[in-house]
């Protein structure tokens, strides 16, 4: 027995007492107690050495639930492998409810602090802060080609009379009238503005290119292109990409980006997807966003940010270069945060879940956490199994040669020490207990073997076959079938044994020992049974208890030079003190 608790009582009210064989019922019934005030699970543990252990409970799983006090029982049955013994091991596992405090991560319903205007203002390109919005009617001129033709011939005469060295001198006392570079420009404008009005976009950027100053070239060169962009974006973008400088190609997709905003935020985010820099779209939708958001747009702004984060997934997928992950992380981590404010904190946590690039899913959680999550406490409960009750037994096997007279001998109870049906005859006392009581005298017999096996180191062996009928012919013939069979017709006993033919009488009084007189063991015994002194009474009988049908046939079963057959007989009280018991066989050793 071990771990024995009070929460579980565990009673044994059915037990094989017969020598186990394969294909009897060796039924074993286990009544178990819940002890406990309130409902408990248990769980049982049938384990069996040298045994196979079947469960006849349909209701018997990995748990079973009681109910306050209430009884269950637990039905197995047992079949033998080996010769010898089987051992089965009984467990009742307690299955503890345990309540415990756990700090447990949660979306929250709002993000603490607002941080939009501050996350937005980041990605706003430098261009914007000095950005004007450009006006594409201040880049038309309506003129009719007869105009624009005598425009161009007009130019052309202001070219041919453009005398640089006479304009740039302010001193020149010639009085016709000269040509400045400045009205050279101006006549260009108006007719870049002119071709402009009439659709010829490509005869307008031409005239633009002829600006006498570099930059102003660009200005207005790239300003045609952005008021072209408000009738014809597709045409535009075409012309953007076309471009060779990038520093131009960058400058002028913000410009445009930034005219489109307030008029149409569709044609925004057209323009950001032409984008061939990934990184460069993102920054626009960026963008795009601020300007939303300022204007309060909330939809047009969650789809922005929604665009943003399809883009940073397709770029994480794509990209391992730690350079870029580092920027995807972060790009991420402000995205979100702004669309956790703008709608709530669970549509981050959502797109955070669906994030299969571990590492990266992984720091975005990390730095994001205190404006999406929050840490509360959580009562959880658990299950605890503790070894409520563990208790093994030993019982005797035999699957060899199982006869008739074997079968019959195990299903009236009959059993023998495992020593003998392992063919481990080293012992030289042995109890064959042949009588019928109203109870099985196996139990006491067999804790006898197992005590002075296991605590004592010595050895006896036993034989018990309670008759039914009194030893009529059959039962004869069981006796001696199975002594021979489990002697191996006595070759296998190597030492003369002392074969004790057991009985026991009702109570005397006082622990009595009857010994009948016809062994020539008497003087011996009697000798070493006084050691026990006044503890008991001993009696050598010379005639009721001396001989008999049983001695007789035991006689003619067992040759004389294999074992001495001597008539015991014990009072009840040795069956009701077991101290007692154990003491006086010691003795006979």
């Amino acid at each position: 027995m071990s771990n024995s608790s009070s929460i579980i009582t565990l009673s044994i009210t059915r037990f094989p007492q017969n020598l186990l064989i394969p294909g009897s019922k060796n039924g074993v019934t286990i009544q178990a107690t819940n002890n406990s005030a309130k409902n408990e699970k248990f769980k049982f543990v049938f384990e069996g050495e040298n045994l196979t252990v079947g469960l006849r409970s349909e209701e018997l799983g990995d748990q079973i639930e009681f109910a306050p006090n209430e009884t269950k029982n637990v039905d197995i049955n047992l079949n033998p492998e080996i010769d010898g013994f089987g051992k089965l091991t009984i467990s009742a596992y307690w299955l503890k409810i345990i309540e415990y405090t756990e700090k447990v991560q949660r979306v929250r319903e709002t993000v603490p602090k607002s941080k939009v205007e501050a996350l937005l203002e980041k990605y706003v390109f430098k261009e914007a802060k000095k950005f004007q919005t450009l006006n594409p009617k201040n880049y038309t001129n309506e003129m009719n080609l007869k105009e624009l033709q005598q425009g161009e011939e007009q130019l052309t005469i202001m070219k041919n009379s453009y005398n640089p060295s006479l304009s740039a001198d302010p001193t020149s006392n010639i009085s016709s009238p000269t040509v400045s570079l400045k009205d050279i420009d101006e006549s260009i404008r108006r007719l870049a503005k002119g071709y402009f009005s009439n659709k010829n976009l490509l005869k307008s950027l031409e005239f633009a290119l002829g600006l006498s100053d570099p930059t102003e070239q660009i200005n207005f060169y790239s300003n045609l292109i952005r008021a072209f962009a408000f009738e014809n974006m597709d045409e535009a973008i075409k012309l953007v990409n076309d471009l060779q400088d990038q520093k131009i190609k960058q400058n002028l997709y913000i410009s445009i980006v930034l005219d489109q905003i307030p008029v149409n935020p569709i044609s925004s985010i057209k323009l950001a997807e032409s984008s061939e820099d990934p990184f460069l779209k993102i920054t626009i939708l960026f963008n795009i966003a601020k300007k939303l958001y300022e204007e309060h747009n909330s939809s047009e702004l969650s789809n922005i940010l929604n665009r943003i984060i399809e883009s940073l997934v397709k770029l994480a997928v794509q990209n391992n270069d730690k350079k870029h992950q580092k920027r995807l992380s972060e790009i991420f981590i402000d995205n979100l945060s702004i669309l956790a404010e703008i709608e709530n904190p669970g549509v981050s946590h959502g797109i955070i879940e669906g994030i299969h690039e571990q590492g990266l899913k992984e720091k975005i959680t990390k730095e994001i956490f205190d404006i999406i999550y929050v840490l509360v406490d959580e009562i959880k409960t658990k299950i605890e199994s503790e070894l409520a009750f563990s208790q093994f037994f030993l019982l005797n096997t035999y699957v060899s040669n199982i006869r008739n007279e074997i079968k019959r001998f195990s299903s009236i109870g009959g059993n023998i020490s495992n020593n003998i049906l392992s063919g481990d005859f080293n012992f030289k006392i042995a109890f064959l207990s042949l009588f019928n009581f109203n109870f099985s005298i196996y139990p006491i017999i067999d804790r006898v073997y197992n005590d002075l096996k296991f605590n004592m180191k010595k050895s006896i062996g036993y034989y018990v076959f309670p008759s039914i009928d009194n030893y009529q012919n059959n039962e004869l013939t069981i006796l001696k079938t199975t002594l021979n069979q489990f002697f191996k017709n006595f070759a296998n006993v190597t030492n003369q044994l002392c074969l004790f033919n057991l009985d026991f009488i009702p109570y005397l009084g006082k622990p009595t020992i009857i010994i009948s007189s016809e062994s020539h063991l008497n003087d011996n015994l009697k000798s070493k049974i006084h050691k026990l002194g006044d503890k008991v009474n001993l009696i050598i009988d010379d005639s009721m208890f001396k001989g008999g049908k049983i001695y007789d046939t035991l006689k003619e079963i067992i040759p004389p030079a294999k074992g001495e057959i001597v008539n015991l007989l014990l009072s009840y009280e040795f069956i009701n003190d077991y101290n007692i018991l154990i003491e006086f066989i010691k003795t006979l050793f």
